[in-house]
């Protein structure tokens, strides 16, 4: 599966061989700083077990819900998933991404996270994203409403990480729905 974003850059699922991307661009503590669940420093283990989740995943849940953002000669610059809600009635995902910092400014991730949103609704069937951006990140916040996300609010002390509790804010965007 390959989904077009535009400027040569499209999303696939993560994909063995990846790992080396990972780690080049995970060094970056600018990216890594705005991450919850990547460790820093990223090393090539964590590479590893990142890709070889995402590859059981594939596999044993499809479909795909993590996805490489990639240059037009197929390399790994950035990514994108999303996290489902379980159990009765879930109806509800959530958005994380992160890009290389030569990437960035292009609206390639505004037009990644469009793809998703709509990758989402018609093939997860999912009726709700959501996405947090720490209020000290407006390059995210600004990401999520180039993509037609709404802000719904401020978190307080929504995020703990490094021993730090971080606000957020919220935003979400909603397929579309008949009323009545």
């Amino acid at each position: 599966m390959q989904i077009e974003i535009g400027d040569g850059f499209h999303l696939t699922p993560v994909r063995e061989g990846d790992q080396p991307a990972y780690v080049q661009h995970l060094a970056d503590k600018g990216i890594t700083d705005f991450m919850l669940l990547i460790p820093y420093p990223y090393t090539k283990d964590d590479a590893e077990s990142w890709v070889k989740l995402c590859l059981e995943a594939q596999q044993t849940q499809p479909p795909a819900t993590e996805f490489a953002i990639r240059r037009e000669d197929g390399f790994l610059v950035g990514a994108i998933g999303v996290m489902r809600h379980t159990g009765k009635g879930a109806h509800r995902g959530e958005l994380g991404y992160w890009l290389a910092k030569a990437y960035r400014g292009r609206g390639v991730m505004t037009r990644a996270v469009q793809a998703v949103v709509a990758y989402g609704f018609a093939t997860l069937g999912l009726q709700r994203l959501e996405a947090t951006a720490f209020t000290h990140n407006p390059a995210s916040q600004r990401v999520l409403e180039r993509a037609g996300f709404t802000r719904e609010g401020v978190l307080a002390g929504w995020h703990s990480k490094d021993g730090v509790l971080i606000d957020a804010c919220m935003f979400a965007i909603v397929a579309k729905r008949s009323v009545g």
